[in-house]
């Protein structure tokens, strides 16, 4: 994993000026009366791992440069940096500066956003939000005092457990859906087959329904080829009588005929001898 080879601060707080602390070992106490910068030493590193002004003993940003808390800043600005090096030798170069009321993050010198900076801790194993990094002067006596649900909220918080927890959640709550899923489709399952059951009697009675109705069609409409078969050869016979009677019409036209024509021939020749009786009658006068 690794280990914090060394503290550069800059006007933070106690240090005034550039100051270089470390190289530290891999395990490295730090000794000293009160008042010699022991616990401001513990403050830098956490102000370094981006932990919240709130938590470093003071009320703004600005007082954590020297002197501002007494009126009188050292400097308009303040820093420190960390070197971590790696296993396999590789060392990392993390900045936190105070630039007026904001803080600027940097990584091997160059500048990133919080988020980037916090991911990059994290994968050193070191979590912000858990501060699992530094064990301030009465936290253990504070984590001894937890209830068993605060202290297991702490450990899953530290191991990166609780990240999971809505992973476990969602999880937990497919289970229990899964689970009513299941007895829901087994009431389903003999529900389903009472249906199919009931389902099948009543398939039963309506193919009989079905057979009753197609045989009253089929009797219905045998009685309709019956009345259509004898209608058809009443209108046969009433044809044959119409087209007789027609002849019999055509007959009496065509004798009608003749007698007109004969009429006409009458009239001609009743014409013809009254002109001959009116020739002889003047004749005779």
């Amino acid at each position: 994993m690794g280990y914090l080879k060394l503290i550069e601060i800059e006007n933070f707080k106690s240090y005034k000026g550039r100051q270089i602390i470390g190289p530290f070992h891999k395990f490295t106490a730090i000794i000293g009366p009160n008042g010699s910068g022991k616990s401001n030493l513990m403050d830098a590193i956490s102000f370094v791992l981006a932990e919240k002004t709130s938590n470093l003993r003071v009320k703004t940003l600005k007082d954590l440069i020297h002197g501002a808390p007494v009126g009188k800043p050292a400097a308009n600005r303040a820093f420190v940096s960390m070197v971590y090096q790696l296993d396999n030798g590789q060392e990392l170069s993390f900045s936190r500066i105070i630039i007026g009321s904001s803080s600027e993050y940097r990584i091997n010198n160059k500048v990133v956003g919080l988020s980037e900076y916090s991911d990059e801790l994290e994968k050193l194993g070191i979590l912000i939000k858990a501060r699992n990094f530094l064990v301030f002067q009465g936290a253990v006596e504070s984590i001894a005092m937890k209830n068993p649900k605060e202290r297991t909220a702490l450990f899953e918080e530290i191991s990166r457990s609780g990240e999971l927890a809505q992973e476990y959640d969602r999880c937990k709550k497919e289970m229990v859906k899964a689970e009513e899923d299941t007895q829901f489709n087994y009431h389903r399952k003999k529900n389903i087959a009472a249906e199919r059951k009931e389902a099948k009697q009543e398939k039963e009675e309506a193919e009989r329904y079905q057979r009753l109705k197609d045989e009253v069609v089929r009797a219905h409409v045998q009685l309709q080829l019956f009345k259509l078969y004898h209608n058809e050869s009443e209108i046969e016979k009433l044809n044959r009588e119409l087209a007789h009677r027609n002849k019999e019409i055509d007959k009496d036209r065509k004798r009608m005929d003749r007698v007109e024509e004969e009429l006409k021939e009458k009239k001609k020749e009743l014409g013809r001898m009254m002109r001959d009786q009116q020739m002889i009658e003047k004749e005779i006068k």
